[in-house]
């Protein structure tokens, strides 16, 4: 987040605004190389942790050894596909990429950097579902920071869209290289001989990716169209601004979406068990603390977007509330739906989950290509929303419901206060952001951010806690065991 937050002001300080909006544009089309990975770092995951709640040691490590070679495929795949990428994208986008600085270099350094990151997500795949998980949080929140001082680095000496290609070509070898490690360290008392690689397993653990490849060719190549057609037809400038008024939503879908990645080892490691009443339990209590932080970052973002692109980016970037209302809203329905397709994929429901991704993602690319020909941006955040609020949503419920982990009733449990809930924020957000508005000066947009999203945290505390009383449980539970139990110990003491 931080590093996402710092770096976009320095990209528009520090390289020209075209150059960066034809970055952007080009950097859609050599995503497309992302394609040849089938989902590895997820699958594996599933399937280790799945077979350690089984308790068969011997599968988990030809599992290991097949993701090995996996992910050496999906290195040399990557390669191929993003050198014939970088070799159309200034057709595919209509630009000149020769008159942008440095930029043809970059690109030959990102399909590099993008190929090793592929891989990265196996390594990590399979340290997760080992239940490694210190080391994945330590090597990603380092790599970050490695990110961060290279690119800042590199773009005060004047490097330009170099420093983006080269920072993510470091973080992408450090990735690997933690991880490998992490890993080989972990599973050497298992024995030698632990990872043993078997010609015949593979064959059986590359047939899941059959079904998930064509899932994520076709994902791809839908969630990027938008982006390469409004190239085509509005200034690389204005899709500069989109970018900057998009990046921090999209931030916060990472972060709250990473509540529900969290799950899947845990739910994978309980399916293999046959543990049921877990998984339930896991997913109910979850889910009402995960909608709770998707519906407070949606709000707080809605009441507070235009001052923080006013301080972060300044007040001429701000794209308009027509566009931050959809985008409230889409990542709103959009992490919702997200939820439920984490838990069924989990669950190892991966055929029925990519197959749908690969109906759902043909229709998807269709919408999005005509509407950001003849609606631009607006049209594809509409699309956007819909598809996630009207089929996702529908069909990840519906495959849950039939697998027997969302009982009749799970929404209503947990939705049926909202009636009270949300016409209350709506109007007590509303009437806090006009108080806020009038006591702080208008030049002074960090104090009114910062000022109008406290008030706005303690409005929706008390609400929340009003209004639905597991919520309320939860909070004196909480209260007793780490803020009254310590200091009964304290005055013993």
């Amino acid at each position: 987040m931080l590093s996402a937050l710092l770096l976009l002001p320095l990209y528009l300080k520090n390289i020209d605004k075209d150059t960066l909006g034809v970055w952007l544009a080009t950097g859609s089309v050599l995503g497309w190389m992302t394609l040849v990975d089938p989902g590895i770092g997820d699958v594996l995951q599933q399937r280790i942790a799945h077979l350690n709640g089984q308790g068969d040691q011997a599968e988990v490590g030809r599992t290991i050894a097949s993701g090995y070679m996996a992910c050496a495929l999906v290195f040399l795949a990557a390669i191929l596909v993003g050198g014939l990428c970088m070799a159309l994208a200034g057709t595919i986008v209509d630009k000149d990429l020769s008159q942008h600085a440095n930029l043809p270099a970059a690109l030959a350094i990102t399909v590099a950097a993008t190929g090793f990151t592929l891989v990265s997500y196996g390594t990590m795949g399979m340290n997760q579902g080992l239940h490694n998980t210190v080391q994945v949080t330590f090597c990603s929140l380092t790599g970050n920071v490695l990110f961060l001082a290279i690119n800042v680095l590199l773009l005060f000496r004047g490097w330009g869209v170099l420093s983006i290609a080269l920072a993510n070509l470091c973080r992408a070898l450090y990735l690997n290289v933690y991880n490998v490690i992490a890993l080989l360290i972990h599973t050497k008392k298992m024995g030698k001989g632990f990872i043993s690689f078997q010609k015949s397993h593979f064959k059986k653990f590359i047939h899941i990716f059959s079904f998930t490849s064509a899932s994520k060719i076709i994902a791809g190549i839908s969630h990027s169209i938008d982006m390469v057609v409004l190239a085509r037809y509005i200034a690389p400038s204005a899709i500069a601004v989109f970018e900057i008024n998009k990046r921090p939503v999209g931030i916060c879908y990472a972060l709250i979406g990473r509540h529900s990645v969290a799950m899947m080892p845990l739910i994978s490691h309980a399916a293999g068990r046959n543990d049921r009443s877990s998984i339930q339990q896991l997913v109910d209590k979850q889910f009402r603390i995960y909608s709770y932080a998707a519906l407070f970052t949606c709000l707080l973002i809605l009441y507070n977007y235009d001052w923080l692109i006013g301080l972060w980016a300044g007040s001429e970037n701000f794209a308009g509330f027509t566009i931050l209302n959809l985008m409230a809203a889409g990542l709103f329905c959009g992490l919702i739906s997200y939820f439920m397709a984490i838990v069924g994929y989990a669950l190892g429901d991966i055929k029925m989950n990519s197959m749908y991704n690969i109906v759902r993602n043909v229709f998807f690319g269709i919408a999005m290509f005509a509407a950001a020909r003849w609606y631009g941006i607006v049209g594809t955040l509409w699309v956007s929303m819909l598809m996630s609020l009207v089929f996702d949503f529908a069909f990840y419920c519906w495959r849950l419901h039939k697998l027997g982990y969302l009982p009749a009733g799970f929404f209503q449990r947990h939705f049926s206060h909202w009636l009270y809930l949300l016409p209350l924020l709506f109007g007590g957000a509303i009437c806090l952001r006009a108080l806020t508005g009038m006591w702080v000066p208008e030049a002074m947009l960090l104090i009114r951010a910062v000022t109008n999203s406290i008030l706005f945290s303690l409005l929706f505390a008390v609400l929340v806690l009003w209004l639905d009383k597991r919520m309320m449980k939860k909070a004196k539970w909480l209260g007793n065991t780490y803020l009254m139990l310590p200091l009964q110990k304290l005055r013993r003491a």
